[in-house]
Protein backbone atom coordinates (compact mmCIF):
# COMPACT_ATOMS: atom_id res chain seq x y z
CA UNK A 1 0.00 0.00 0.00
CA UNK A 2 1.72 3.34 -0.81
CA UNK A 3 1.73 5.79 2.05
CA UNK A 4 0.96 9.62 2.11
CA UNK A 5 5.49 9.74 2.56
CA UNK A 6 5.92 7.56 -1.02
CA UNK A 7 3.66 10.41 -2.82
CA UNK A 8 5.57 13.02 -1.24
CA UNK A 9 8.91 11.43 -1.91
CA UNK A 10 7.60 10.56 -5.43
CA UNK A 11 6.53 14.03 -6.36
CA UNK A 12 9.77 15.56 -5.03
CA UNK A 13 12.01 12.95 -6.95
CA UNK A 14 10.04 14.02 -10.26
CA UNK A 15 10.73 17.63 -9.38
CA UNK A 16 14.74 16.30 -9.42
CA UNK A 17 14.22 14.35 -12.25
CA UNK A 18 13.59 16.90 -14.56
CA UNK A 19 16.36 19.54 -13.25
CA UNK A 20 18.90 16.71 -13.39
CA UNK A 21 18.41 16.14 -17.57
CA UNK A 22 20.57 19.34 -18.05
CA UNK A 23 23.02 17.88 -15.65
CA UNK A 24 23.30 14.31 -17.60
CA UNK A 25 23.68 16.77 -21.15
CA UNK A 26 26.42 18.49 -19.28
CA UNK A 27 28.50 15.95 -17.72
CA UNK A 28 27.90 13.58 -21.69
CA UNK A 29 29.65 17.18 -23.34
CA UNK A 30 32.23 17.58 -20.68
CA UNK A 31 33.77 14.25 -20.40
CA UNK A 32 36.75 13.54 -22.48
CA UNK A 33 36.05 12.14 -25.69
CA UNK A 34 38.18 9.18 -25.68
CA UNK A 35 35.49 7.66 -22.89
CA UNK A 36 32.97 7.44 -25.89
CA UNK A 37 34.70 5.67 -28.25
CA UNK A 38 37.05 2.48 -28.38
CA UNK A 39 39.87 2.04 -26.99
CA UNK A 40 41.55 1.56 -30.49
CA UNK A 41 39.32 4.74 -32.26
CA UNK A 42 40.25 8.17 -32.74
CA UNK A 43 37.47 10.20 -31.79
CA UNK A 44 35.17 12.08 -34.39
CA UNK A 45 34.89 15.70 -34.75
CA UNK A 46 31.73 15.47 -33.13
CA UNK A 47 32.85 14.11 -29.97
CA UNK A 48 35.86 16.71 -29.76
CA UNK A 49 33.60 19.64 -30.33
CA UNK A 50 31.97 19.03 -27.16
CA UNK A 51 28.15 19.28 -28.08
CA UNK A 52 27.47 15.41 -27.89
CA UNK A 53 24.25 16.06 -26.74
CA UNK A 54 21.88 18.81 -27.15
CA UNK A 55 18.86 20.10 -24.11
CA UNK A 56 16.73 19.61 -27.35
CA UNK A 57 15.84 16.90 -27.66
CA UNK A 58 18.31 15.08 -25.35
CA UNK A 59 18.07 16.85 -22.59
CA UNK A 60 14.14 17.02 -22.15
CA UNK A 61 14.29 12.96 -23.04
CA UNK A 62 16.63 12.34 -20.25
CA UNK A 63 14.66 14.76 -18.08
CA UNK A 64 11.66 13.07 -18.34
CA UNK A 65 12.97 9.72 -18.17
CA UNK A 66 14.32 10.46 -14.41
CA UNK A 67 11.23 12.28 -13.31
CA UNK A 68 8.69 9.05 -14.48
CA UNK A 69 11.89 6.47 -12.94
CA UNK A 70 12.44 8.59 -9.80
CA UNK A 71 8.64 9.05 -9.17
CA UNK A 72 8.07 5.39 -9.47
CA UNK A 73 10.99 4.45 -7.73
CA UNK A 74 9.52 6.77 -5.12
CA UNK A 75 6.40 5.05 -4.69
CA UNK A 76 7.77 1.80 -4.74
CA UNK A 77 10.46 2.12 -2.11
CA UNK A 78 11.00 0.93 1.25
CA UNK A 79 12.71 4.01 2.62
CA UNK A 80 16.02 2.99 4.26
CA UNK A 81 19.68 3.70 4.41
CA UNK A 82 19.97 2.09 0.92
CA UNK A 83 17.45 4.29 -0.74
CA UNK A 84 19.94 7.69 -1.73
CA UNK A 85 22.59 5.15 -3.25
CA UNK A 86 19.68 3.50 -5.72
CA UNK A 87 18.60 7.13 -6.58
CA UNK A 88 22.11 8.09 -7.69
CA UNK A 89 22.42 4.56 -9.35
CA UNK A 90 19.66 4.95 -11.47
CA UNK A 91 21.14 8.85 -11.85
CA UNK A 92 24.58 6.85 -13.38
CA UNK A 93 22.69 4.17 -15.27
CA UNK A 94 21.05 7.10 -17.23
CA UNK A 95 24.27 8.21 -17.88
CA UNK A 96 25.02 4.76 -19.23
CA UNK A 97 21.85 4.35 -21.40
CA UNK A 98 22.60 8.09 -23.16
CA UNK A 99 26.31 7.15 -24.27
CA UNK A 100 24.86 3.50 -25.70
CA UNK A 101 22.22 4.64 -27.10
CA UNK A 102 23.89 7.19 -29.06
CA UNK A 103 27.61 5.92 -29.56
CA UNK A 104 27.24 2.54 -29.01
CA UNK A 105 29.59 2.49 -25.90
CA UNK A 106 29.72 2.04 -22.42
CA UNK A 107 32.51 4.18 -21.11
CA UNK A 108 34.72 2.05 -18.19
CA UNK A 109 34.66 5.30 -15.76
CA UNK A 110 30.82 5.04 -15.78
CA UNK A 111 30.60 1.30 -14.97
CA UNK A 112 33.29 1.55 -12.66
CA UNK A 113 30.97 4.27 -10.39
CA UNK A 114 28.06 1.74 -11.07
CA UNK A 115 30.52 -0.78 -9.60
CA UNK A 116 31.34 1.30 -6.45
CA UNK A 117 28.09 2.03 -5.22
CA UNK A 118 26.84 -1.74 -6.25
CA UNK A 119 29.44 -2.72 -3.63
CA UNK A 120 28.64 0.27 -1.36
CA UNK A 121 24.96 -0.80 -1.37
CA UNK A 122 25.78 -5.02 -1.27
CA UNK A 123 27.81 -4.41 2.52
CA UNK A 124 24.48 -2.19 3.82
CA UNK A 125 21.81 -4.24 2.59
CA UNK A 126 23.67 -7.10 3.94
CA UNK A 127 24.11 -5.76 7.42
CA UNK A 128 20.30 -3.90 7.45
CA UNK A 129 17.57 -5.22 5.19
CA UNK A 130 18.80 -8.22 3.21
CA UNK A 131 16.86 -7.19 0.23
CA UNK A 132 19.03 -8.63 -2.17
CA UNK A 133 22.32 -9.30 -0.39
CA UNK A 134 21.51 -12.09 2.11
CA UNK A 135 25.20 -13.62 2.71
CA UNK A 136 28.89 -12.37 2.43
CA UNK A 137 29.05 -14.29 -1.11
CA UNK A 138 26.65 -13.29 -2.84
CA UNK A 139 28.09 -9.94 -4.18
CA UNK A 140 30.70 -12.01 -5.33
CA UNK A 141 28.61 -15.19 -6.99
CA UNK A 142 26.53 -12.03 -8.69
CA UNK A 143 29.52 -10.17 -10.12
CA UNK A 144 31.44 -13.53 -11.49
CA UNK A 145 27.96 -15.06 -12.94
CA UNK A 146 26.71 -11.31 -14.39
CA UNK A 147 29.92 -11.52 -16.25
CA UNK A 148 30.17 -14.68 -17.31
CA UNK A 149 26.56 -15.05 -18.59
CA UNK A 150 26.65 -12.96 -21.08
CA UNK A 151 30.46 -14.22 -21.98
CA UNK A 152 28.70 -17.50 -22.81
CA UNK A 153 26.13 -16.04 -24.38
CA UNK A 154 28.01 -14.06 -26.52
CA UNK A 155 30.23 -17.02 -27.78
CA UNK A 156 26.60 -19.43 -28.74
CA UNK A 157 26.23 -15.96 -30.46
CA UNK A 158 28.99 -16.26 -32.27
CA UNK A 159 29.16 -20.06 -33.35
CA UNK A 160 25.73 -20.15 -34.43
CA UNK A 161 25.07 -16.33 -35.86
CA UNK A 162 28.35 -15.85 -37.01
CA UNK A 163 28.34 -12.30 -35.00
CA UNK A 164 28.78 -11.03 -31.57
CA UNK A 165 26.11 -10.82 -29.49
CA UNK A 166 27.22 -8.34 -26.37
CA UNK A 167 29.92 -5.61 -26.28
CA UNK A 168 32.14 -6.24 -23.86
CA UNK A 169 31.06 -2.94 -21.97
CA UNK A 170 28.09 -4.65 -21.30
CA UNK A 171 29.80 -7.85 -19.73
CA UNK A 172 31.20 -5.17 -17.40
CA UNK A 173 28.23 -3.42 -16.37
CA UNK A 174 25.95 -6.76 -15.72
CA UNK A 175 29.52 -7.86 -13.53
CA UNK A 176 29.15 -4.47 -11.74
CA UNK A 177 25.11 -4.71 -10.84
CA UNK A 178 26.18 -8.17 -10.27
CA UNK A 179 27.84 -7.34 -6.92
CA UNK A 180 24.73 -5.10 -5.78
CA UNK A 181 21.74 -7.55 -6.76
CA UNK A 182 23.48 -10.63 -5.98
CA UNK A 183 22.99 -14.12 -7.68
CA UNK A 184 19.96 -15.03 -7.45
CA UNK A 185 18.52 -11.38 -8.97
CA UNK A 186 20.95 -10.98 -11.63
CA UNK A 187 19.45 -13.68 -13.63
CA UNK A 188 15.77 -11.99 -13.55
CA UNK A 189 17.78 -8.80 -14.18
CA UNK A 190 19.22 -10.41 -18.21
CA UNK A 191 15.93 -12.15 -18.46
CA UNK A 192 14.09 -8.33 -18.11
CA UNK A 193 16.74 -6.82 -19.85
CA UNK A 194 16.19 -9.09 -22.85
CA UNK A 195 12.65 -8.48 -22.52
CA UNK A 196 12.66 -5.20 -22.87
CA UNK A 197 15.20 -5.16 -26.03
CA UNK A 198 12.58 -8.02 -27.46
CA UNK A 199 9.55 -5.71 -27.25
CA UNK A 200 11.77 -2.62 -28.62
CA UNK A 201 12.74 -4.21 -31.66
CA UNK A 202 8.92 -5.59 -31.98
CA UNK A 203 8.07 -1.71 -31.45
CA UNK A 204 10.54 -0.69 -34.30
CA UNK A 205 9.09 -3.53 -36.87
CA UNK A 206 5.43 -2.38 -36.71
CA UNK A 207 6.59 1.58 -36.75
CA UNK A 208 8.31 0.34 -40.00
CA UNK A 209 11.72 1.92 -38.92
CA UNK A 210 13.55 -1.38 -39.07
CA UNK A 211 16.45 -1.60 -41.60
CA UNK A 212 18.70 -4.60 -42.47
CA UNK A 213 21.28 -4.89 -39.71
CA UNK A 214 20.15 -3.13 -36.97
CA UNK A 215 21.86 -3.01 -33.87
CA UNK A 216 20.40 -2.03 -30.62
CA UNK A 217 22.79 -1.52 -28.01
CA UNK A 218 22.47 -3.70 -24.86
CA UNK A 219 23.18 -0.84 -22.50
CA UNK A 220 19.89 0.48 -22.12
CA UNK A 221 17.98 -2.45 -21.44
CA UNK A 222 20.10 -3.90 -18.78
CA UNK A 223 19.75 -0.19 -17.59
CA UNK A 224 15.67 -0.74 -17.65
CA UNK A 225 16.39 -4.22 -16.43
CA UNK A 226 18.39 -3.38 -12.87
CA UNK A 227 15.34 -0.85 -12.22
CA UNK A 228 12.92 -2.89 -12.80
CA UNK A 229 14.20 -5.16 -10.50
CA UNK A 230 14.68 -2.56 -7.80
CA UNK A 231 11.04 -1.41 -8.17
CA UNK A 232 9.41 -5.24 -8.40
CA UNK A 233 11.58 -6.93 -5.67
CA UNK A 234 8.71 -7.56 -3.76
CA UNK A 235 6.73 -9.03 -5.76
CA UNK A 236 9.67 -11.04 -7.22
CA UNK A 237 10.21 -12.22 -3.64
CA UNK A 238 6.86 -13.48 -3.51
CA UNK A 239 6.50 -14.98 -6.39
CA UNK A 240 9.57 -17.14 -5.10
CA UNK A 241 8.50 -18.03 -1.92
CA UNK A 242 5.82 -19.45 -3.02
CA UNK A 243 7.33 -21.13 -5.43
CA UNK A 244 9.95 -22.72 -2.71
CA UNK A 245 6.64 -23.21 -0.50
CA UNK A 246 5.23 -25.36 -3.02
CA UNK A 247 8.22 -27.74 -3.69
CA UNK A 248 8.52 -28.53 -0.10
CA UNK A 249 5.65 -29.58 0.56
CA UNK A 250 4.67 -33.04 1.07
CA UNK A 251 2.81 -34.64 -1.39
CA UNK A 252 -0.26 -36.88 0.51
CA UNK A 253 -0.33 -40.93 -0.17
Amino acid sequence: MIENINIILSVILAVLGLALGPLNCRILNKIPAKWLCDYDEKPSKELLSGKRYKIKPHGIAMSLTLAVVFAITGLTADISVTFPIVIILLFVLMLISAADAKYTIIPDEFTIAAAVLSLIFAVIDLFTAQNFITTWYAPILGGLCGGAVLIVMDLFSTLIFKKTGFGFGDVKLLAALGVMFGFKYIFILLVLACFAAAFHFVVIIFAGKAKKGIYLPMGPYICVGAWLVIILQPYFESVMNMYKSLMEMQVLP
